[in-house]
């Protein structure tokens, strides 16, 4: 091809027909630089394909990691509601019955339950070490952004205050008005029941400190169920809005 176009312009020049070979050289080089021109915008399309493909790929991830947050942060919320009914149960039942009953031990247990949120962020990082913004929705990224290092990270919060400010207490009463250890009889059962037996019940109906300690820790649990549900429904939210921009 490259001898093809040389031969034109020889015998051009040979003739002495230097206005047409002008405009064969003019254009020539149109058509190289058509070419360079076709071969950028192809170039361009592969990169921006390229992009649009990560991109799909870390917003399908993502919202894997999203989903299994929600799954984590409902049984959060089932647990501590949970946990507070049983709350209202031992305080009704110190109030107006007189003797330990099986239910008593079952609700002083799930009352006594809790559960650490275990952040599925992997693909978070992963974008907060990425040099490029991989997301390009703006608004979308920035959700992301503040799901995690806002609501996440006040769930994380939220515990650390449970444990240090609010359970201590709690835990403390349950030491002095609780047997701590199994004893154990005939079946493992018993060993469990056991554990949650008053050492005092008519004592323990009179403790003000023992009730008072539930008390906040229920109320902190309230509190928690606030914004645990305020979070969930932003993150489903979240989770739609991350599923539109895929399937564009």
């Amino acid at each position: 091809m490259i001898k093809f176009f040389r031969k034109i312009r020889q015998n051009l020049l040979s003739e002495n027909k230097f206005s047409k070979y002008l405009l064969y050289a003019i254009g020539e080089i149109t058509l190289v630089v058509i070419g360079i021109l076709v071969a950028v915008q192809i170039n361009a399309w592969y990169q921006k394909r390229t992009l649009k493909i990560n991109e799909i790929n870390t917003l399908s991830q993502l919202n894997i990691d999203l989903k299994e947050n929600h799954k984590e942060l409902s049984e959060m919320y089932e647990m501590i509601e949970a946990s507070n009914v049983s709350g209202e149960k031992i305080l009704d039942h110190l109030k107006y019955r007189n003797e330990v009953t099986d239910s008593l031990r079952y609700w002083i247990e799930e009352f006594n339950i809790s559960n650490i949120f275990n952040n599925a962020n992997t693909t978070y990082k992963n974008l907060e070490n990425s040099e490029n913004n991989i997301i390009s929705n703006d608004s979308l990224r920035l959700r992301i952004t503040l799901m995690y290092e806002k609501d996440f990270a006040n769930v994380h919060k939220r515990e650390a205050m449970f444990y240090t400010e609010h359970y201590t207490n709690y835990k403390n009463g349950l030491l002095k008005n609780f047997k701590t250890g199994p004893v154990f009889y005939q079946w493992l059962e018993k060993a469990t029941l056991e554990v949650n037996t008053p050492i005092d019940f008519n004592d323990l109906k009179r403790n003000e400190t023992y009730k008072n300690a539930m008390v906040e820790l229920y109320n902190f649990r309230l509190l928690r169920l606030h914004w645990l549900k305020s979070s969930l429904e932003d993150l489903e939210n979240l989770i739609k809005d991350i599923e539109k921009e895929i399937s564009q």
